[in-house]
């Protein structure tokens, strides 16, 4: 088993009287995309403060490799790189001399070599001597993933990291983001609202609900599960709907509109079709899908 890179334990957080983060616990490990979802006023937000030490911390531990962010801030602060948002860059410089500059203020020289490797990985080299200005919003993403990856940190967070993005934008960052965890070994903590692309991004997700607890962390395979939404038009549709309450009770069915919908583990769906068909119901269409994460976390956070 994996030592973690992240360690949370029992985090608290009280502002006046107010409790906002009620005390949750989490581990991050080397080589995984880990995502932090959570609703609006969830608590996101403050967690990843309390993490960094930009908020200080009312009960409970974060540590970074071994090393406890608050008792031990430079050590632990020194494994972690980041970006928050659109990061900041110097406009009339190239996207090389801002990387020379970043490198300057470490506190352990960067060779010229991790610089072009770097800039490699994120697929910059035909244009990292132009100046910034003339970036798109991916490109100075990527130059912000570059920067916060000059130190090879053990542990890289990022805030609503495709933000602002167009679709072209966003998965080139989701490519570089899981190139960077699956193929450096880096611990990679991103909190978005994209779930359709936190779906195709991470390997396991953690859910926040109104600072309390963490409601969910599993893979997102195992959250989305192995159950496949299946939509059938048919006629008569409510005695189908009938037929496969009494038949397949498991499945839930549902009438919208002129469509059957029912929930049921894949290798089921031939069986229910043939049943359909024996009793000469006529149908029309059937189409398939799993849930999707964000059907999930609407459903597990409007329930919770």
């Amino acid at each position: 088993m994996k030592k973690p890179i992240v360690e949370i334990k029992n985090l608290k957080k009280v502002i006046g009287n107010k409790t906002i983060i009620h005390g949750i616990s989490m581990d991050v490990f080397p080589g995984e995309v880990f995502g932090f979802l959570g609703t609006n006023g969830a608590g996101k937000t403050t967690t990843i403060r309390m993490m960094v030490g930009l908020m200080g911390i009312t009960e409970g531990e974060v540590l970074i490799n071994g090393f406890s962010i608050e008792k031990n801030f430079e050590k632990a602060i020194s494994h972690v790189g980041g970006i928050i948002e659109n990061p900041e860059m110097y406009k009339f410089l190239s996207g090389y001399d801002n990387l020379l500059q970043y490198a300057r203020m470490l506190p352990n020289p960067v060779k010229k070599e991790r610089i072009n490797e770097i800039v490699k990985l994120v697929g910059l080299e035909k244009r990292i001597h132009e100046k910034v200005r003339g970036y798109s919003l991916g490109m100075r993403q990527r130059l912000g993933l570059a920067q916060a990856l000059l130190h090879s940190p053990a542990l890289l967070i990022l805030d609503e990291p495709t933000n602002g993005l167009d679709p072209a934008g966003i998965r080139e960052i989701r490519t570089y983001i899981r190139k960077i965890a699956h193929e450096e070994g880096m611990a990679v903590f991103v909190s978005s609202h994209m779930l359709s692309e936190m779906q195709l991004m991470c390997d396991r997700i953690g859910i926040i609900q109104d600072g309390r607890r963490l409601v969910s962390v599993e893979t997102v395979g195992d959250f989305v599960g192995d159950k496949v939404s299946t939509a059938l038009e048919i006629e008569p549709v409510e005695n189908a709907k009938e037929f496969v309450g009494k038949t397949f009770p498991e499945m839930n069915p549902e009438v919208k509109g002129n469509q059957l919908y029912v929930e049921a583990n894949r290798e089921k769906v031939p069986a229910l079709v043939k049943a359909l068909a024996e009793k000469n119901f006529e149908i029309y269409q059937i189409s398939s899908g799993n849930k999707t994460l964000e059907e999930k976390f609407l459903e597990m956070t409007e329930e919770k």
